[in-house]
């Protein structure tokens, strides 16, 4: 089927697909489960209204308020037969189930999940974020106390604090070279890069940096990525509107989410680095750099680069700026795969991250177990697109945890790829450095839980909410 493309009727999408950035940088999810329909539509009922795309573009709320479903919490709806017949096979079976394809095996093997992500418990996710921690405690206090007053139906079966990471000079994240800690406050992830610039953009909601960011087209000039990549209802890159959950109505401007919590080892990561840069004679924060394939603040090893985000890697075919293997080559390739063909190849990839980081920042120096004890830190991962199976699972399986496209073997990605041992990375070298071979990576980040959800449009939601 194929459509003209419309505009977005940004009071209808979801606040998380805009992201809630430093305006509200303390968050917590919420993982629940009903026990009957009824019990539900109550809860829905009291999570309404919630925070549109539109709300957070205007900066009009100081708590914002968004929710997802399993296909579980779904069926547990009563949601029509005919509907639940239409999703796609890859949600309707839930990310456990995928775990061969995601590469989720040794640690991060779903027996090895946390309790809550087992057995098909969560129903809903509801994700909360505010402006100040005390706005969050005071709506967590009545959100709960609400819970508590119904005598049976709803249960919160987990939920886990984010927030926002943000650089600070006073706070060094660098593992031996002070040069390379960020001097300007960027966002952060745990390992001490800057984090979140790899997003689209996309046509109608997201029109920031589309240079570097969109679409590169054979005649080298960039455009925003099409609507229907990433929001159900609107035409994508082959021109067509994709098949959808019927009706229209429950499907319109919803859009898939995957949720994983990836927990991170710092110690692991910089011990691993500073052996290994002490057995090369290296420097152990510059080889982070290039397994990474930015700088710590997020500028490109692309020497030619317009801008932090506005580069390609027609100039570095071979990789010796920005390694084939690196993590930021992996995840986004641009115009890796083959001289004249732009991004054509990778814009039917391409996802839409919403993550925020939980556990507090293990400085240079300090130990994670000091920091942040048994509950760690890392990354509750989001990824919004059209099509789970096309999008996040291809990138999953096809560029993080195989290599051929990379010319890399059987490398897989240095940060995030499953590693089982034996596993490198190839540094390639030039007239200023020698090839450095990154061998026996271990396993830097493990993934606890998570599952695949259904992120509606509003006016869905309050259908649901209705029965």
């Amino acid at each position: 089927m194929t459509s003209k493309n419309s505009s977005v009727n940004t009071k209808d999408v979801q606040g998380i697909f805009k992201g809630f950035g430093l305006k509200w940088p303390y968050g917590r999810f919420f993982y629940c489960n009903y026990s009957t329909a009824d019990a539900g539509r109550e809860l829905l009922n009291r999570l309404a209204p919630l925070t549109s795309f539109h709300d957070v573009s205007e900066a009009k709320s100081k708590i914002c308020i968004n929710a997802a479903f399993t296909f579980h919490g779904l069926k547990a709806l009563d949601v029509d037969t005919e509907i639940l017949s239409s999703l796609p096979p890859e949600f309707v079976a839930g990310m456990q189930s995928r775990a061969d394809i995601n590469g989720d095996a040794g640690e991060s093997a779903p027996s090895c999940w946390e309790d809550i992500w087992k057995k098909h418990r969560v129903h809903i996710w509801v994700g909360v974020y505010a402006e100040t921690e005390g706005l969050l405690q005071e709506w967590q206090r009545q959100f709960e106390g609400w819970v508590s007053s119904q005598e049976e139906g709803v249960t919160i079966i987990g939920s886990q604090d984010v927030s926002r990471l943000v650089s600070r000079k006073d706070q060094p994240v660098y593992i031996e070279d002070p040069a390379s800690q960020p001097q300007t406050p960027v966002l952060l992830e745990h390992f001490g890069f800057r984090d979140g610039m790899g997003n689209p953009a996309i046509k109608g909601l997201v029109d920031k940096h589309v240079a570097g960011s969109g679409s590169l087209g054979v005649d080298g000039k960039w455009s925003a990525l099409p609507t229907g990549e990433f929001l159900l209802g609107y035409v994508d890159s082959n021109g067509e509107i994709p098949i959808a959950p019927k009706p229209q109505s429950f499907s319109q401007n919803g859009t898939f989410m995957v949720l994983r919590k990836l927990a991170q080892d710092v110690d692991l990561f910089r011990d691993y680095l500073s052996e290994l840069a002490g057995r090369l004679d290296g420097n152990a924060d510059d080889i982070a750099s290039r397994m990474v394939g930015r700088r710590r603040d997020g500028t490109p090893l692309i020497k030619d680069a317009k801008s932090d985000f506005d580069f390609t890697f027609q100039s570095d075919s071979e990789g010796r700026q920005c390694p084939m293997g690196s993590h930021m080559r992996r995840a986004n390739p641009r115009d890796s795969f083959g001289e004249g063909f732009g991004s054509l190849l990778v814009d039917r990839h391409r996802i839409l991250r919403r993550a925020i980081t939980y556990g507090k920042l293990v400085e240079h120096g300090q130990r994670q177990a000091e920091v942040n004890g048994d509950d760690g830190q890392g990354l509750m991962f989001i990824v919004l697109n059209a099509s789970i199976s096309r999008q996040f699972e291809f990138v999953q399986q096809q560029w993080i945890n195989y290599g051929n496209e990379f010319n890399q073997g059987n490398d897989r990605d240095p940060i995030v790829g499953l590693q089982e041992g034996g596993g490198q990375m190839v540094i390639p070298g030039d007239k200023q450095r020698k090839s450095v071979i990154c061998d026996n990576l271990r396993q830097f980040v493990t993934c606890r839980g998570g599952d695949y959800f259904f992120l509606p449009g509003i006016d869905a939601f309050c259908g649901l909410a209705k029965g």
